[in-house]
């Protein structure tokens, strides 16, 4: 009898840990599972999509359905920068008048202290910046507000369709994925350029101007390369700026990659919005479940739609859109 009761504590022990995936559970940064707008200890959001690395282990965040640029901290503390629900538009200036149309990427440049935001609603790329009285100033850095297209050149005469995220160059500028055109695309000096994608819709590899995207939705880099989540086609592709695309092999299939990122070991963390999962990739393309139970849920280790992943400070941040939060999971690595 007492064999029997082992081996069900031992059997139960096991299955959790199975369940689990992860040996620290999921914890909730920001938000309560209701859409709103709140800032403090207590926010509410509203379709969290995008992460980016700030300041004293706080993160920028793009909340969509509020059209609002936010922070916040590992503790909690939700501070909004610029737009609100009450501000969906399209106007420049402080930060306490601009407005915004469905922000999506965000990242920041903590050398040159500018916040970059990919703006899918208005097709145009914005910087957030400081005056000398310390007061956010919100500018426009490339397209042309509210007008859809494809067009290289001059930033102030370049054209975008429907940008969802934006990373930084090791070297300075910064790279957009434009999902509209299938193509990712650079903004250094005052000039916009395509760096990979033939503007046709596919899955191919090759040249980098030959190669084609279905669903381009969101970038990374490793400092040389950008891996992007092609959300359309269920693949991440491996780009070399103004050189190739190359598919990554993988011994797991992907059901809309919505979100990807990258550790200092090489290892791919993956937002499956799919199968409400993280995944994450080693560098032999095995992939393993980290966060998430499979199937939409609001409880604290389950997902509802995850948007985005974060690597930094020691944890994988997560937003998980349709929960309307911002959770975190403690890296071991």
């Amino acid at each position: 009898m007492k064999k029997l009761f082992l081996y069900i504590i031992i059997s139960l022990s096991f299955f959790t840990t199975c369940i689990d995936g992860q040996n620290n559970p999921l914890k909730v940064i920001a938000g309560n599972r209701k859409a709103g707008f709140k800032d403090g200890k207590n926010a509410e959001l509203n379709k969290p999509i995008r992460l980016a690395p700030y300041k004293n282990n706080s993160i920028i965040f793009a909340d969509i359905n509020n059209h609002a640029v936010r922070i916040v901290t590992l503790d909690g503390e939700v501070t909004t920068i610029a737009g609100g629900p009450d501000k969906k538009g399209f106007k420049d200036g402080l930060s306490s008048e601009a407005e915004f149309n469905s922000p999506h990427g965000v990242a920041y440049d903590s050398v040159n202290d500018i916040i970059y935001v990919a703006e899918a609603g208005a097709n145009i790329i914005r910087t957030i910046t400081k005056n000398k009285n310390g007061e956010f100033i919100v500018s426009t850095l490339a397209g042309i507000p509210n007008e859809k297209g494809f067009k290289d050149g001059k930033s102030d005469s370049a054209l975008f369709n429907s940008p969802h995220a934006v990373i930084l160059r090791k070297d300075g500028g910064v790279y957009v994925v434009d999902i509209g055109n299938s193509r990712v695309r650079q903004i250094e000096d005052g000039i916009v350029s395509t760096v990979a994608g033939s503007g046709k819709s596919g899955n191919d590899d090759g040249r980098f101007d030959e190669a084609s995207f279905v669903y381009a939705i969101d970038i990374v880099s490793d400092g040389e390369n950008i891996f992007v989540a092609d959300a359309g086609s269920n693949l991440i592709r491996k780009v070399i700026p103004n050189k190739s695309v190359t598919t990554i092999s993988l011994n797991d299939t992907l059901n809309t990659p919505h979100g990807i990122a990258i550790d200092n070991n090489g290892n791919i963390y993956i937002a499956d919005m799919g199968t409400h999962r993280i995944l994450k990739v080693d560098a032999q393309g095995r992939v393993t479940s980290i966060a998430g139970t499979g199937k939409a849920g609001s409880d604290i280790n389950e997902l509802n739609r995850p948007a985005a992943v974060l690597v930094y400070a020691g944890y994988l941040w997560i937003a998980d859109l349709d929960n309307h939060q911002i959770k975190v999971l403690k890296l071991d690595n």
